[in-house]
C-alpha cells in the first residue's frame, strides 16, 4: 500500500522521466486539471499535460534541472490532499495542488490544479 505523498513522489519522477503511461497510472479515469498556464486559464482532462509530456523532451534527456518538493501533505481517512512545488519543468515553476483519493487499494489522483510561478 502507498501512501498519497508517494504517489505525487512517483508522478514527480514520472515527469522527470517524460513517463506518461507512469503518469497515466496515478490519475482516475475521471480526474481533472485545472490552472492557469502563461495567464491563460485551463480545465478539463489530464490528456493535454499527457500529451505535452508525451510532445516535449523530458528533463532527464535534456539535463534540464528539474526539482519536484512536496510541501504539505493532508490525509483524511481515504481523501488527501498534497502541494507540490515544480521548478524547471519546460523551463517554467509550477505550484500544484493535488486531490487524491484510495480506491482499488491505491491512492489516485482525482483533481490537479496549477499555476506556474
Amino acid at each position: 500500500m502507498s501512501t498519497a505523498a508517494e504517489t505525487i513522489e512517483n508522478y514527480i519522477e514520472a515527469t522527470r522521466l517524460g513517463d506518461v503511461d507512469g503518469l497515466r497510472k496515478l490519475f482516475s479515469r475521471e480526474a481533472l486539471m485545472s490552472g492557469f498556464y502563461k495567464g491563460e486559464y485551463y480545465s478539463g482532462s489530464p490528456e493535454a499535460f499527457f500529451e505535452e509530456v508525451r510532445d516535449n523532451p523530458s528533463p532527464a534527456e535534456t539535463g534540464q534541472e528539474y526539482i519536484g518538493e512536496i510541501t504539505y501533505t493532508e490525509v483524511i481517512g481515504n481523501i488527501a490532499q498534497v502541494t507540490m512545488k515544480e521548478k524547471g519543468y519546460l523551463g517554467l515553476n509550477f505550484s500544484n495542488l493535488f486531490h487524491l483519493a484510495y480506491m482499488d487499494d491505491e491512492w489516485r489522483i482525482i483533481s490537479k490544479t496549477y499555476i506556474d510561478t
